[in-house]
């Protein structure tokens, strides 16, 4: 009997799971999914689904998005589901593309501390457009978007700090996991198909932190998205990867992670990640949001005037240096990138909350510049996570420190979904009217009570 004989017996329920870190997580998501959601991960969803759709409406007319827009019409496909906001249909491979990149070419979309990267760009474009293809309901929508969320983040959590060796974008490399659950979870996929799935997605990971501040960047979550859908359809189909891709000899862990820590997957049986989501709510790389917190608060507290600052120090972790640390930004994306321009940003007063306040006159205005050359960014090794000390040195001498890191969960639900309601109304507001914009978070607010994902996908149209 060959491999792919064999591989079919297991589909008609001879399958014996394969023993290793690849099926404990199938066999942990597959659990979590087969049971009724509890009340705080659907509102979580439900968060994380609304952060989304204000985001991927903010920016649908990127640049990038128009480039993907006219690969789609000119590679053709069948139109099976949706690009938000402009209405057109295309493949679901290429709607989770388009879609996925959009959800994050403002950089303002969410992360979670367990695999360090934007857990649901990818995640809500792949399961929004599964969604509308295969007609499924408004919970199944939800419950996909968890199982990409929970899978993303178990790869994550087994991976050693710094997470991937260097040079890779969790983003990019861990996401396809998730995007692959989604698919698979909407799919229907059995325990063997759902490992196959996760290993083909393992053999397409990819993406580098060298493409911080260009389009590239926001591909990743598109490419993640797709990726994942491409590879649901394919394990659907009996494609053989491996089912044990993660663990492999020279498989993902073996070629992308610095250490592996499979003690603190175990450790996570039966946990939900998707509670420990994290908002933005500054428009630039999460990374920075530290630094800015912290200088907002020096400011606050202490009427801190421009002409009176002699120097400023950031201290942030030694990583984050090779993500966000562009030293003299030309555009409005390089300048989410860079944590002078930033921190000189937040010092001046601009709002940093607003996508209009990151542009190329902003990035070269002199009184910007001047005072980003006063601020030094220093990498430390022993800080953590999204850990930044930040300190303002006054010409008399004086010095104001504060420390906080926004990578730990807000833990208060009422009122992170006050902040991401008003976000996606700021964002959404500008582009489809504040009326629709109402409207469309009213059914993104009751998405698991829908007969389909069509209403979300009409109130979010841009307006005629």
């Amino acid at each position: 009997m060959n491999t792919l004989e064999k591989e079919k017996q297991g589909a008609a329920g001879s399958y014996t799971p394969v023993q290793g870190i690849t099926a404990f997580i199938v066999e942990d998501v597959r659990a979590l999914m087969s049971t009724p959601l509890p009340g705080d991960v659907i509102e979580a969803a439900r968060q994380s689904v609304l952060d989304w759709f204000g985001i991927a409406i903010g920016g649908a007319d990127e640049p990038l998005v128009e480039m993907l827009r006219a690969e789609a019409r000119e590679q053709g496909g069948n139109p099976l589901a949706t690009v938000v906001y402009h209405g057109e249909k295309t493949s679901t491979a290429y709607a989770a593309l388009i879609n996925g990149a959009m959800a994050d070419a403002l950089d303002f979309s969410d992360a979670n501390l367990a695999m360090r990267g934007h857990t649901t760009p990818a995640n809500v474009a792949a399961a929004l457009a599964m969604a509308e293809a295969q007609g499924a309901s408004g919970m199944d929508f939800i419950r996909a978007v968890v199982a990409g969320v929970e899978t993303g983040c178990r790869v994550g959590t087994l991976l050693n700090q710094p997470y991937l060796r260097k040079g890779f974008h969790p983003t990019g490399n861990l996401v396809p996991f998730g995007a692959a659950a989604v698919a698979s979870q909407l799919l229907g996929l059995n325990p063997r198909q759902w490992a196959h799935a996760l290993g083909i997605a393992a053999t397409q990971a990819a993406g580098l932190l060298a493409s911080g501040g260009t389009m590239s960047k926001p591909f990743h979550s598109g490419k993640a998205a797709t990726n994942g859908v491409i590879a649901g359809h394919l394990a659907r189909r009996d494609w053989i990867a491996r089912p044990d891709a993660l663990e492999a000899p020279e498989g993902f862990l073996a070629t992308h992670a610095t250490g592996v820590h499979d003690d603190r997957l175990f450790a996570a049986k039966g946990r939900f990640f998707i509670l420990d989501t994290v908002y933005k709510q500054h428009a630039a790389c999460q990374l920075t949001h530290s630094s800015i917190e912290n200088l907002l608060k020096l400011r606050r507290e202490n009427a801190i005037q421009l002409a009176d600052i002699k120097r400023v120090e950031l201290k942030v972790p030694a990583p984050h240096l090779a993500v966000c640390n562009i030293q003299q930004p030309t555009t409005g994306l390089e300048m989410k990138f860079s944590l002078k321009a930033t921190a000189a940003m937040t010092l001046l007063g601009d709002d940093t909350h607003a996508i209009s306040a990151y542009n190329e006159r902003r990035a070269a205005d002199p009184g910007l510049v001047g005072l980003a050359a006063r601020i030094e960014v220093i990498g430390r090794d022993e800080l953590k996570a999204g850990l930044s000390i930040s300190t303002i040195e006054l010409t008399d001498g004086r010095r104001f420190t504060a420390q906080c890191d926004t990578y730990e969960p807000l833990c208060d639900f009422p009122y992170q979904r006050k902040l991401v309601s008003k976000k996606f109304l700021d964002l959404a507001g500008a582009k489809i009217g504040a009326t629709a914009a109402v409207n469309l978070q009213e059914q993104i607010l009751n998405a698991e009570a829908l007969a389909s994902v069509h209403p979300l996908l009409e109130f979010a149209k841009k307006k005629a």
